[in-house]
């Protein structure tokens, strides 16, 4: 009989476990709307019109050190430039159609399929007002584990392609990693970026820093310098290139 009893308080417990979690686990529109009152709230995001971010790159299986600007336009224009003293400047952009980018020693190219999707859903501006929006379907994954902090993983579902896996701080409520599986030469990989040092700019949260541990051999940290807000812009700043 005991050991009966002992059963019930087993299963008794394990369901309430389950349940508790249950109730816990947020959804996943739930985590997005977090993370907008996180980075600042909706009226204070729908202010911003643009955004300019310079700072220095630093590519470590180069040990090349660049400086970085990228200029963002409501509602998903971007333009980035990064120089290098040895290797040259390298601009890609994106004006609402066209995505393309200019690379050394290799010239213009225009993005396509996959690539330009993916452009598509990351150049959205402001990103936290846009994200909810950029994927089919949003669903949470469950907690994990980031930098040793609980964190809720988000698997977002492209219309094509494998999921990109979006990482939010349990704790602030900031998109604190991104995954992301591209298609290569030489098969699939996963590029890893890392996002902290976050602070308020205009009453907002921007991360100044930016870190792509994986893959190793095309790993870059950024570290911001200045963010400003609302600068005027030119859409012939993001139009393709002539060559």
């Amino acid at each position: 009989m005991k050991r009966v009893r002992v059963w019930i308080y087993l299963l008794a417990a394990g369901a309430a476990l389950v349940s508790a979690r249950a109730e816990t686990a947020p959804t996943a529109g739930q985590v997005i709307e977090r993370y907008i009152e996180a980075a600042g709230g909706r009226d204070a995001l729908e202010r911003l019109r643009s955004r300019v971010m310079r700072g220095q790159i630093e590519v470590t299986a180069l040990g090349a050190t660049g400086a970085f600007e990228i200029r963002s336009k409501a509602p998903d224009r971007q333009v980035s430039k990064i120089e290098f003293p040895v290797f040259g400047t390298l601009r890609e952009g994106y004006d609402g159609t066209v995505a393309w980018a200019v690379v050394p020693l290799q010239g213009l190219r225009v993005k396509e399929k996959e690539e330009l999707a993916r452009v598509q859903r990351s150049t959205g501006f402001p990103r936290e007002l846009s994200l909810g929006k950029a994927y089919r379907r949003l669903e949470v994954k469950g907690a994990v584990d980031v930098g040793g902090k609980p964190a809720w993983l988000l698997e977002g579902h492209p219309a094509e392609g494998k999921p990109d896996r979006l990482y939010f701080d349990r704790a602030t409520g900031l998109l604190v990693r991104e995954e992301t599986t591209v298609k290569t030469l030489v098969g699939e990989m996963t590029f890893q970026v890392d996002l902290g040092d976050y602070r308020v700019v205009d009453g907002v949260q921007v991360p100044f820093s930016m870190r792509m541990p994986r893959p190793a051999d095309v790993g870059f940290r950024i570290a911001i310098e200045e963010v400003h807000h609302n600068v005027p812009m030119e859409e012939s700043e993001f139009a393709k290139p002539a060559r």
